[in-house]
This record gives C-alpha cells, structure tokens and sequence, in this order.
C-alpha cells in the first residue's frame, strides 16, 4: 500500500516511486529507489562531492555520422545540442547539483558545444535554488529550463536519441524554454506534480534551417523567390523562427498517474508568451508514457533491465499570431507528436524506434515532414559512466525528398551516480 503524495512515476522503463514521506510496503524481492519528483537536484549515491553540499558531474559526448552525398550534418540538426560535425566532441556540459541542507536545493549547469566547422560556443543553462517550504510546496528562481512535457527540461545525456525531437525543435524553441524567472512546484493529492513557470526567455543567438535539406533548401527558397519575382506575390513569407517565445513566457506543466494504471503517466501543458514577431504564441501538449516489466535497482539511471518496454508519445500544437514581410497581420497553426517504443535486451542494452512528424507551415513555405529513427543504446561498463550509441534517421520532406542518416555516439561521465538520468531527478 502507498501513503501520503507518493506515485510511481515510469521513465525510460523505469518505475519509481514518487512523493512525499510515507511509508510504503510492497510484497516484492526487488528494490524501489524512492525519488521525489518535486525536486530536480542531487540522489546520494557513489558519486564524488565538495563539502557535502556541492555534487558535480561532467559529461563529454563524441559523435559522428555517415551521410548521402552533398550532405552533411549540419543540414539535419535541428538544434544547437544536435551533432553538427562529421565527427569529434561534441559537446561538455557540467552540473553542479546543490543540497544546502533539507529545505535549499539547486543546481547549476554550463554546456560548451560545437557548431558547424568545430566553432565552439559555450553557454548557462541552469542556475536556479529552490526552497521547500513543506512536503507538498516549493518555490524556486534563477535561470532553469522551463518544464513542458516529457521532453524540454531534459539535459543533452538524458535524451533517449542521438538528437532532439522534432516537434521539440520547431515548437519549443529548440527543445528548450530556458527561462530566467520563478517557478511554483506543487504535489497534488493525486498523485501528480503540477509546475508553474513564469519568466523572461533567454534566446538563442544563432540560426538553423530546421533540418529542411541545407543547400537543396536554400536553392528551392531561392527558386520561389525568382518565382515571386517573376509574377505577383499570392502571399508573403514568414520566419518560422519567429514563432517561438522571445521576451517572456508563462507555462503550467501537470503530470500524473492515472488512477487505472499506475504504470501510465499522463502529461498535459500549456504556455504563451510573446514572440518575435511582438504578438503572442499560444502551446499546448499531452502525452503518455506506459511501462511494462521495469523497475530500478537503486541506481537512480535508466538501467532498463533485460524485458522492460517504454512506450511514450507527445503531442504538441501552437497557435502563432505573426506579421507577415509586407506587414500584414496573420494567423497560424503548428503542430506535431513524437512516438517511441524502447525495449531493454539486456541489463545494459536498450533497443529503441522512433516516428517523429510535424505539420506544414504555409504563410513559412515549409511542408510536413517525417522522421523514423532506429536507435542502440549500451553502457559498456559496470558502473554504467561510458554509453555508446548507434542511430539510424530515415526522413521524409516534399521539399528535399527522403534523406538518410547514420550516427554514432560514445558519452563519459566523471562523477554522480552511474546512468545517464542519475543525480538530476527529472
């Protein structure tokens, strides 16, 4: 039986158990690792520490990839944490989880990653406290990724794939609300966590083309506009990268256990803010997570031991108020679902789909575009700090046709805990 605010929360074939204290008992000879899901900061472990109260962990991803001829692959990143060189690191990112004591927690985060021609950018993520003020309230500030879905508050070593989601990329600005404000975290008596966000967003300062074909899109961008020049515009463009938050953003994110199936975690969204064109844009998500067979041996990382199944599927729209190039006002829907299934072969080999679309955007000539990835996860260590990864990305785009990509990854980890979501508590 369970007590008090606890839930069992399912991520990467993982069942945890969620809440406040209480005690529990369970007619099982495995172990539960007990995780709060209020907090986004240090679980004790073998980990290393500085004065008891700082935990730091480093990751170093390589990564390289094969790719058809004249293309590369800064023509398939979708954002700046994606690979975008045909080999080499990556990208270094340092947490720096804080436990002051039982009320203060926190953390800091800093990423240095490689752009195009292995130009270094180095960049804060994170650097946020949060205080408890009892077992169901906590308030936070600073600068934090702001939560929306299963997705967006997900460091660069937890993802579950070699790049970030498309419908993440295009509707969340990259796949990160990195948002300097103030945030409420509140559990509910059913068994869920409800955060609310409000602040101004840190934007990033570059460009990308959204993985729309590099060079074969901007000679078909060059094309409509020697089209355009030829006849009458029948309507004006608009930069897509426009339609994402710019100033501010308010979000509130709930996730919960659905009371029929504790092994399914809902997930529902919403946020507007203003964006680049100086209007709003409204976002709105769901999703689901269903886990068969999966449990945690106290690692506090995606063990996903041999049999354990993850399912999981996001959708997420948004309504973009815009201005057009002549000026005219206009509005438009974006939207799009990510689908995975991950199956754990063994103790440390995960196999893993995925079936990515977002829709076509009009007044922005962009069509609809698919995207089916294959993925091979395996630590290949004991204490699970060394991952490799293998990939596969079919894409399907009227625009460039269908494209194909082949990557692979190895990540290290110094300090925390063993397991690419150990330590953090996402």
């Amino acid at each position: 039986m369970f007590t008090s605010f606890q839930s069992r929360v399912a991520f990467f074939g993982l069942t945890l158990l969620v809440g406040s204290s209480g005690s529990y008992s369970r007619e099982t000879e495995e172990e539960v690792f007990v995780y709060n899901v209020g907090e986004r900061n240090w679980i004790n472990g073998d980990g290393v520490d500085a004065g008891g109260f700082l935990f730091p962990t480093l990751y170093v991803n390589l990564a390289g990839g094969a790719f058809e001829p004249g293309g590369g692959p800064e023509d398939f990143a979708t954002s700046e944490h994606d690979p975008q060189n045909e080999g080499g690191v990556s990208a270094i990112h340092l947490h720096l989880d804080l436990n002051l004591n039982e009320a203060v927690t926190g953390a800091v985060t800093g990423v240095g990653h490689q752009g195009p021609d292995h130009v270094w950018e180095a960049e804060l993520e994170e650097a946020y406290l949060h205080y408890h003020l009892n077992d169901t309230i906590t308030v936070g500030g600073g600068q934090f990724l702001n939560r929306f879905g299963f997705q967006s508050d997900l460091h660069l070593h937890d993802w579950l794939f070699i790049n970030q989601n498309l419908i993440n990329s295009r509707l969340v600005n990259e796949g990160e609300l990195i948002t300097q404000g103030g945030e409420i975290l509140v559990k509910t008596p059913s068994s869920g966590l409800l955060t609310l966000g409000v602040g101004g967003l840190r934007t990033h300062a570059h460009d990308h083309d959204h993985g729309h074909g590099g060079e074969e899109e901007e000679e078909h961008e060059l094309e409509s506009e020697d089209h355009h020049g030829e006849h009458e515009h029948e309507h004006e463009h608009l930069e897509i990268d426009d339609a994402a938050f710019q100033s501010w953003v308010f979000t509130s994110d709930y996730r919960f256990r659905l009371p029929f199936d504790d092994s399914l975690t809902g997930s529902a969204s919403i946020g507007v803010g203003e964006n680049g064109f100086g209007r709003n844009t409204t976002i709105y998500g769901a999703g689901l997570r269903k886990v068969w067979n999966g449990h945690d041996h106290g690692h506090g990382g995606p063990d996903f031991c041999s049999g354990a199944t993850m399912w999981q599927t996001e959708v997420i729209g948004r309504k973009v108020d815009a201005f057009l190039e002549d000026g005219d006002a206009v509005d438009f829907d974006d939207y799009g679902f990510s689908n995975s299934l991950h199956h754990g072969i063994s103790d440390r080999v995960t196999a893993s789909l995925r079936h990515d679309w977002v829709s076509a955007v009009d007044p922005a000539e962009m069509t609809d575009r698919h995207r089916l990835s294959a993925a091979l996860t395996a630590f290949v260590d004991p204490q699970q700090r060394v991952r490799g990864r293998i990939q596969y990305d079919y894409t399907i785009d009227d625009t460039i046709g269908s494209e194909h990509a082949a990557w692979f990854e190895i990540q290290i980890q110094w300090g925390g805990v063993g397991g690419s979501h150990a330590g953090h508590g996402h």
